[in-house]
């Protein structure tokens, strides 16, 4: 009876045993079990007792075990893998794709059209060749229309006098370069301009401009000139100097005021028809040549000569500039 007891605790103890190694395979569990069979029933083939251990053993032992195995294993693997490889590969490769159109042709500087454009590139190809100290040549020409001086001009002094001063003939001027003393600089406007062009050909533009017509006065209380001639960049200034190209009323009551025995209460002058045309290297901005010419008109008051006196003077002309062989 003793052994029979302890046959049937060995063989209770081995089936603990078993359910506990359990947890380390499946595989194992299932050896186990029948070698405890096995053992039970070679020791207490008679025993009565037996009906508790085959009822016990098979309820505990595979109970909790297949059903956590496997619940653990692959559930998150796959889910994760493919979701974040390939969203955002294609969605970027054909931005940076080469482009098929074709560079834009390079057709060199544009030329001005505006009459704004057209006085800025004039001012700065004049002033170009005076900052510079260009060399070139110039010819001035003007032409009398018509003279009016009454009695004084039956002086034969007073008529040298006057075609001297306002350059009537032909007047030539060889400046060398590294010298300036023939031109002067520009500054039109657009306000300047009744109408303006540019035209281009081989690499070469010809500015084309009429400038609007103008007036100047002059006497003791003071002078003004309203003329956008002086403004153009031919010779001019203040004074009597017979080498400027445009000379307003301030040049010519200063002169006859300035000369002995010969005064002038006042002078009026109008300038008309100034159109100036000027040959410009499109690449760099340089004169090549320049042509301007205008019409005008002036008034002497109470003009004397020693003892003889007018009440007035009058005279129309033409003068024409032109200035070429311009040497950098």
């Amino acid at each position: 009876m003793k052994n029979t007891i302890f046959q049937c605790v060995t063989a209770i103890i081995c089936v603990v045993a078993i359910s506990v190694t359990g947890m380390l395979g499946i595989g194992k569990i299932a050896d186990a079990k029948v070698e405890a069979a096995k053992l039970a029933a070679e020791a207490a083939p008679q025993a009565s007792v037996g009906g508790d251990v085959s009822t016990d053993t098979p309820s505990d032992v595979p109970a909790d075990t297949p059903a956590d195995t496997p619940a653990d294993t692959p559930a998150d693997t796959p889910a994760d893998t493919p979701a974040d490889a390939p969203t955002d590969a294609p969605a970027d490769a054909p931005t940076d794709a080469p482009s098929t159109d074709k560079p834009a042709a390079d057709n060199g500087p544009k030329a001005p059209s505006t009459p704004a454009e057209i006085t800025a590139y004039y001012n700065n190809a004049i002033n170009k060749v005076v900052t510079s100290k260009a060399g070139f040549k110039k010819v001035r020409t003007t032409e009398m229309h018509n003279l009016d001086g009454g009695a004084l001009l039956k002086i034969q002094l007073v008529v040298d006098m006057v075609n001297d001063f306002l350059g009537v003939g032909s007047d030539n001027w060889d400046n060398q370069k590294g010298k300036q003393d023939n031109l002067s600089k520009a500054s039109l406007t657009a306000a300047d301009i009744k109408q303006a062009s540019c035209a281009e050909k081989n690499g070469i533009y010809t500015i084309t401009m009429t400038l609007k017509d103008g007036s100047s006065t002059a006497n003791a209380s003071g002078n003004s000139d309203t003329s956008p001639l002086q403004r153009a960049g031919v010779f001019a200034g203040k004074g009597d100097k017979k080498a400027y190209d445009y000379k307003n009323s301030e040049n010519i009551h200063t002169a006859i005021n300035g000369v002995d025995d010969c005064t002038a209460e006042s002078a009026l002058e109008k300038v008309t028809n100034t159109k100036i045309t000027a040959v410009i290297d499109s690449k760099t901005g340089k004169l090549q040549s320049l042509t301007a010419s205008w019409d005008w008109y002036v008034e002497l008051a109470n003009v004397k000569y020693t003892i003889v006196g007018i009440k007035q003077a009058k005279g129309n002309a033409t003068t024409t500039v032109k200035l070429t062989n311009v040497q950098w």
